[in-house]
Order: structure tokens, then sequence, then C-alpha cells
């Protein structure tokens, strides 16, 4: 993104406005005590567009030229031009408007172009300092356009995943017991109707995200029956609604570990979600499913990268012997 754009905007305009309504309250003064009245002004009015054309050459013809490398080399040529001519134009001007001798030797010219440079230092400082500022605003507004629609995207992956895979159950419920399929149909509207009210949230507080996955793991029951056994474990006393997550982050995470892992009535596998005050993990010793299961590892992966969008932190994954992982918890949040 570049720094400095190749024609001033109307905030240009301000700046330059701005500095010169100061510059005159201090300036004028003198030039009107040193030499009068008229020639305060006409000295003023050149001053003003001298320094104004040279700091608009400098701001949106040179530095452009320079930042680019194709023409760096032109812009290098160009500034003993310019000294020259700010020189020139300088000692020229003032020496016509304010009735000062003109003379040419090398020390004089150059000491042109020093005060010269000095006069609209100032002003070239601001709009330079303020195209970076602008730029600063400009990559911040991009990056928040571009995270607003990473986030979209990866929301709108969440309730078609949970959906589809709850369907399959539900299929499978219907075949085997209707009164039974009727009740958890009915469970899993209310799980859906917490998917849905908090679609467009980035987070939830932890307590609501446990009430969901008690509900959540009532109908896996119902699906597995002992093959699969939950235990919560409280790691913190602190007040849970001024913790967050993201919706439907344990529910993910279950739903991961069943989908990978074997369970059976007679040795079932233990999944154990942890809650600390700085993360929560849900965790279960790895035993692979007999038949593969085949995954594209979207859940995990769309969870991760919300994480490290919303919060900057990194959700940790862990295998040995038991796989485990932690999300972050947020302790701030508006």
């Amino acid at each position: 993104m570049k720094l400095f754009l190749t024609r001033p905007v109307r905030s240009d305009v301000l700046v330059v406005a701005t500095y010169w309504l100061v510059a005159l309250l201090v300036i004028f003064p003198s030039y009107v005590v040193e030499f009068g009245w008229l020639r305060a002004v006409v000295a003023m009015l050149y001053n003003i567009v001298l320094d104004t054309a040279a700091v608009y050459f400098i701001v949106f013809g040179f530095l452009p030229l320079v930042m680019e490398t194709r023409t760096r080399l032109v812009a290098l040529l160009l500034i003993p031009t310019f000294l020259l001519l700010s020189g020139v134009l300088y000692k020229v001007g003032y020496g016509l408007i304010l009735h000062l001798p003109i003379t040419w030797t090398p020390a004089q010219f150059i000491s042109s172009i020093i005060r010269h440079g000095q006069s609209y230092g100032v002003l070239g400082i601001m709009l330079v300092g303020k195209g970076y500022f602008d730029m600063q605003r400009r990559l911040l507004l991009a990056h928040k356009a571009q995270t607003e629609s990473e986030l979209k995207n990866l929301k709108a992956q969440i309730d078609p995943h949970f959906l589809f895979n709850n369907l399959n159950i539900l299929y499978a419920l219907i075949q085997q017991d209707k009164q039974v399929a009727s009740h958890y149909l009915s469970c899993f509207s209310a799980l859906y109707r917490y998917l849905i009210r908090h679609k467009d949230d980035d987070f939830v507080p932890l307590a609501d995200e446990l009430k969901f996955v008690d509900e959540y793991i009532y109908l896996l029951n119902h699906r597995f029956g002992q093959a699969y056994t939950f235990h919560k474990v409280m790691l913190t006393e602190a007040n849970l609604d001024s913790r967050f997550v993201v919706p439907a982050t344990l529910q993910i995470l279950v739903e991961n570990a069943i989908k990978h892992n074997r369970g059976d009535e007679d040795n079932p596998l233990a999944i154990v979600i942890s809650v600390s005050d700085e993360t929560v993990s849900v965790s279960n010793k790895i035993r692979p499913k007999l038949t593969p299961v085949e995954s594209t590892g979207t859940g995990l992966l769309n969870l991760k990268e919300r994480y490290k969008i919303l919060s900057n932190k990194e959700m940790q994954i862990y295998r040995d012997g038991f796989f485990e992982v932690l999300v972050p918890v947020i302790k701030e949040w508006n």
C-alpha cells in the first residue's frame, strides 16, 4: 500500500490551510514591522505560493517516484534541478519583493537553498506525517475488512457442519426408536436455536457454552448409550459469565473426539472437559476407530482460525497417547 497518494486530497488542503493560518499569525507581524504593509502582504503571498508548491512537489511528485523502484533513478536525478530552481526562486523573488540585493556567490546561493528548505520544512514534515498516518489507517481498514470477510466465511461453515452431523444421528435413531428420535429432535431444535441465536456473535459467556455442551452430551448419551463417558473438571472459581469462548467450541471438540475414537459400553471412552482460568480443554485417550473415518479436519481448523483472528491467541493441540485441545479463555470482551 502506497504511503503517498499521487494527488492531494481534501484533508491535505486542510493541513496546508491550518499551517499557513498559524504561520501568518507568527510571521506576518514581523514582516510588517520590517518592510511595511504592502511589501509584507506581497512577500507573505509569495511565501505561501512558493513553499506550498515546493512541498506539494516533494510529497506528491518526488516521494512517490522514490518509492517506486522503476522511477527511483529519475527521481534522484531531479534533486539537483529542484534545489537549483528552489534557490533561484527564493533569492530572486524575495530580493525583488523586499528590495534586497541579489548577489550570486556560491556561499550565498547555498544559503538561499538552505533557508528555503527551512521555510517549507515544517509544512513538508506535517504532510509526510499525515501521509504515514493515512497509510496506517488504510491498512487497518483493509485488515478489518479482510478479517470480517474471513470470519463471515468461517461462521458460515459452523451451522451446516453441526446440522448434517446431527441429522445423520437423527436418521439412525428413527430406524431404531421413533419415540426416542422425537425427543432427540426436540432437544436438537433447542440446541440449533442456540447456534442461530449466536450465529453473529464472536464470543459467548463460558457459562452458556457449558450449559450448551451439557445438553449436547445428553443427546450423545441417547445415541451411543454408555460407550462414551463425559467428565467435567472445574479448575477455577472465576465467574464464568465474565469468561468468553467462541460459540460451539465445546460441541466441536466433543464431536471431534467421538468422530475419531471408538467407545463401547464394556470399555467406554472417557472424554474430559477441563475448565481453568486461562483455558478450556477437551481430552481423551487416543483409540482410533476400526474403520478409519474420512475427515478433512475442517472443524478444528475452522475453530483454530477463529480464535487466531478474534483473540490473536493460538489454540493448542497435543497428541501423546491422549488427544487434547486447549482453547484460550477470553477474560475481557465487549
